[in-house]
């Protein structure tokens, strides 16, 4: 291999510390070579050698790459439906740098390890961009697919794999060989770095397999060498590289990519203007700074219809408001003066026409990152998209230091806080989300408010808080955009200019948390005029709640058309809940906390599995979906057929039960009797939607697959190149099911006897 120039500045600081850390570095052929020699450093432990739970990659992020991979998954399933089985979403395509095992207690040394090695990585490029290029593929003994990735200097990738290896086994994390096999001994110095990524695997759909039949059918699956030859060196794509990241091999992020530990940047190439106008015609690797670009770009009247020189980058997602928020609004009277002197007035066209300027195949392609961009590069873009998308639907919850961190409000988030400050009214929530969406007349937001601005956000009137909604989005989309609030969550006001706002706004999910017992008179009446609610989240009681008939007063107030009730964080348990109340229109309640521990502690409303057989009520017939808490606080004396037979005597109408499951630290898989009772629900005719596990990185993988192989839908797991989502049914996104059918009276009669 030739000799590749040491990065810009010649032997700077970067070489030098690569020279100190390594003692310099040469090639198998006696040339210079800017991959570092390594160091030989104490091997893993005996109880490190395990399976690895954390790896270091970069992720593939370059549509052009995507759809290349996309292509070749089809032509593999259209040869063999079984490998549609087989397929890694393209969400989670990455090249992996590093491989290691991190136990939860030493999370944030492996941290520390990281940002160590980006620090020598950054100083090694000295600044010089690192460019991805995407090439050929090649086989795993033919069940694994991947595609070979290298960088432009070829060297540069196998540079950061030795420095990030050193930087992880100095601070005494195991490091597993290219082969992912086995781990690196002490005295042994790795192979040659071979970077790829892999798009389809055979033993991911044999982990998931529900048969031995059909285990032995995918393990028969295997890609032979003539299905290789005609793309062996074909050329998928290229992309630069703004970062790579410590991530988590179980559980996933918002969107749909592994969850992110530490996320390091790397040196970026400058452009003007122009070049990223050629840049997104091309290989659109600068797709991130486009849009960032894009995002509050509104073309002036002199712009020329390919004019790509549109405004500078806004960072952030946040919108701060002046002393009236409603000045923000596009609509108003000052916004509009303001926007007709930048721009003349835009010629608005009917949606059809709009549309078919782009033509059928290509509307339905477009995302709404897409969109942005369109909207930047000309006038006409910018009235094609104003045109065409007409509306939003948005979900507004609000974050702070007390208030619950996601949209699920879960049981499980109970020790997880929202880390923001609160100095920002609303923000625009899983951006990356958000642009990935089918671009079309209707779009899907979901947005973040303080906890401490809500009477700022909701006090100035619906059309304040439609202005502030408008204020995060992009700013091709705010003009005439129609805005309707989806649901609201977290409320913890209720004075009259909040409750007058929700009431206008007539959401279809409402929940507040953390009312007093003085407030909710409040929350009841506000509750009386949700005429289109159809689900309710009461969070967090003040410990003055503490007795659940309190809530009688709560259900005799529901709006007639709400479907589900979801009581979470209760400060008692529901042993007295009023059922009696519920109307017929309610057919989904939770949630039950059953032997959940936070911290060492009992849950708040949790009860042991004792009480709930002997003072929880039975539910009314009408009550189909049910949400509950497993933890692990004591020991569940119970068999799994007994739990399932208890939870249908109690909700005898039970058609779903919704689980999220909870071990602590200390707690084995075999300590608890979650996946048999999935097993005796599915097969009694009762659908189990897991929605979320908690519980060691070495536990999740085995309690996901083999839940799933008991018939229970898990959240997140990976279907073909989907991700199942199974969310609570207070989430916005929850697909109700449409006709239920509830037991039999012989069923039901059967088991009140058999637990009288």
């Amino acid at each position: 291999m030739a000799a590749v120039p040491p990065p810009r500045g010649g032997r700077g600081e970067g070489e030098r510390q690569l020279q100190g850390s390594y003692g310099g570095s040469s090639s198998s052929s006696g040339g210079s070579s800017i991959c570092p020699k390594w160091q030989r450093l104490p091997g893993p432990s005996q109880r490190d050698r395990r399976g690895p739970t954390h790896f270091v990659a970069i992720r593939i992020v370059s549509r052009e790459i995507l759809r290349c991979l996309q292509q070749l998954q089809q032509w593999f399933v259209a040869k063999d439906p079984l490998f549609e089985r087989c397929l890694v979403p393209l969400k989670r395509l990455h090249t992996a740098l590093l491989l290691t095992s991190i136990e939860d207690s030493r999370l944030n040394e492996a941290r520390v390890a990281c940002a160590e090695a980006a620090r020598s990585i950054r100083a090694f490029l000295g600044g010089q961009e690192v460019r991805l290029v995407v090439s050929g593929i090649g086989t795993f003994g033919g069940r694994v697919l991947f595609a070979r990735v290298r960088t432009e200097p070829p060297e540069l990738l196998e540079a950061m794999h030795h420095l990030l290896s050193s930087s992880f086994r100095r601070h005494g994390f195991p490091v597993v060989d290219e082969t992912g096999q086995a781990w690196l001994q002490g005295s042994e110095a790795p192979r040659q770095f071979s970077a790829h990524a892999c798009f389809l695997k055979v033993s991911r759909a044999i982990v998931h397999a529900r048969s031995d039949c059909e285990k032995r059918a995918l393990r028969g699956l295997q890609v032979s060498e003539g299905d290789l030859s005609a793309c062996r060196k074909t050329f998928l794509g290229a992309q630069s590289c703004i970062d790579f990241e410590l991530l988590a091999m179980t559980g996933s992020a918002s969107d749909g990519y592994y969850p992110r530990m530490q996320v390091e940047g790397l040196p970026r190439a400058k452009r003007g203007a122009a070049e990223h106008g050629a840049a997104d015609g091309g290989n659109e690797e600068d797709l991130a700074e486009a849009l960032e670009a894009a995002w509050a770009a509104q073309p002036g009247p002199d712009s020329e219809q390919d004019d790509r020189s549109c405004g500078g980058p806004e960072k952030s997602r946040r919108v701060s408001f002046a002393s009236d928020p409603a000045a923000a609004s596009p609509n108003r009277a000052s916004s509009s003066a303001q926007l007709t002197s930048v721009q003349p007035p835009l010629p608005q066209r009917p949606v059809a026409s709009c549309l078919s300027l782009l033509g059928a195949d290509v509307w339905p392609n477009l995302t709404v990152g897409d969109l942005v961009r369109l909207a930047a590069a000309s006038r006409d873009g910018l009235a094609l998209v104003r045109s065409a998308v007409r509306r939003a639907k948005v979900v507004l919850f609000s974050v702070g230091q007390s208030s619950s961190s996601s949209w699920e409000g879960s049981c499980s988030d109970w020790d997880r806080r929202g880390s923001d400050d609160g100095d920002w009214p609303v923000e625009l929530r899983c951006v990356e989300v958000f642009l990935s969406q089918t671009g079309g007349p209707e779009v899907f937001a979901e947005l973040g408010f303080a906890e401490d601005a809500q009477e700022e956000l909701f006090g100035s009137g619906l059309e304040g808080l439609q202005a502030a909604v408008r204020q995060a989005l992009p700013a091709c989309l705010r003009a005439g955009l129609e805005v309707e609030v989806e649901a609201v969550r977290n409320i913890c006001s209720m004075s009259p200019s909040v409750f007058q706002t929700i009431r206008a706004a007539q959401p279809r999910i409402v929940g507040i948390e953390g009312l007093a017992a003085s407030e909710t008179l409040d929350w009841i009446s506000c509750a009386r005029h949700l005429t289109s609610a159809r689900v309710l989240v009461h969070a967090w009681t003040d410990s003055d709640v503490d007795d659940a008939a309190f809530f009688a007063n709560l259900l005799e107030a529901l709006p007639p058309l709400v479907q589900g009730l979801d009581f979470q964080n209760l400060g008692c348990p529901l042993t007295d809940f009023p059922v009696a109340l519920l109307p017929e229109a309610c057919v989904a309640f939770g949630t039950l906390v059953l032997q959940r521990d936070v911290n060492g502690c009992s849950a708040r409303g949790s009860m042991c599995f004792g009480d709930f057989v002997t003072t929880f009520p039975r539910f009314p017939r009408h009550v189909t979906i049910v949400r509950a808490s497993l933890g692990t606080e004591g020991h569940w004396a119970f068999s799994a057929q007994a739990i399932a037979d208890v939870f249908r005597a109690k909700f005898p109408g039970l058609l779903v039960l919704q689980l999220e499951l909870s071990l602590r630290h200390s707690a084995a898989t075999n300590d608890v009797p979650f996946v048999d009772l999935a097993r005796a629900l599915v097969e009694a005719g009762v659908r189990v939607e897991v929605t979320n596990i908690r519980c060691r990185a070495v536990q999740y993988e085995f309690l996901r697959a083999a839940l799933t192989h008991a018939g229970a839908a898990v959240h997140l797991v990976e279907d073909g190149t989907e991700v199942s989502c199974n969310y609570p049914f207070s989430h916005p996104r929850y697909d109700w099911p449409k006709a239920p059918q509830p037991l039999g009276e012989l069923q039901e009669t059967q088991l009140i006897n058999e637990f009288s």
